[in-house]
């Protein structure tokens, strides 16, 4: 899937979608230290990249399978493509992985976006241990996060 996207010089930028194999997981780790990312990709976890015309990669995310549950984490984009749809397009079609037990921690300044997406931010009572448990580690390290959970529309 690409999505066509007009610049403002008025030149055409070309992004696709792609999931990486565990043999090129590497490629997300390269993108997260070259743009100062915390994120980290990891073998075997569902992660997906964005590229651009000329297949540089300009956007990732993965979803970190826990026990009971998934946690979509490392969600970033480039400086120079920010505010162009590039992480709609990214976790729009992250979306054919998720399910309920899926989960995030954005900033809360990103909530709106998030609930763009069939987020919804939830209560901790009777979640799962794994998610609550990282949730209380990322915000003890001063994140401002909220705890959201995808909602398939329906």
């Amino acid at each position: 899937m690409a999505l066509r996207d007009m610049d403002p010089d008025n030149s055409t930028d070309t992004f696709t979608a792609q999931w990486l194999t565990d043999a090129e997981m590497p490629l997300a780790n390269k993108f997260y230290r070259s743009h100062k990312f915390r994120g980290k990709a990891r073998r075997h976890d569902p992660c997906m990249v964005i590229r651009d015309g000329q297949n540089q990669i300009i956007a990732c995310g993965s979803l970190r399978k826990l026990t009971d549950s998934q946690l979509l984490a490392g969600v970033a984009v480039a400086e120079g493509y920010r505010g162009r749809g590039v992480a709609r397009l990214l976790l729009a079609r992250m979306a054919e992985a998720y399910d309920d037990s899926t989960f995030t921690f954005p900033y809360r300044h990103l909530v709106p976006f998030y609930e763009s997406l069939g987020y919804t931010e939830v209560a901790e009572a009777g979640l799962p241990s794994a998610i609550i448990d990282r949730f209380h580690t990322y915000q003890k390290q001063g994140r401002d996060i909220v705890l959201m959970r995808y909602q398939a529309a329906g």
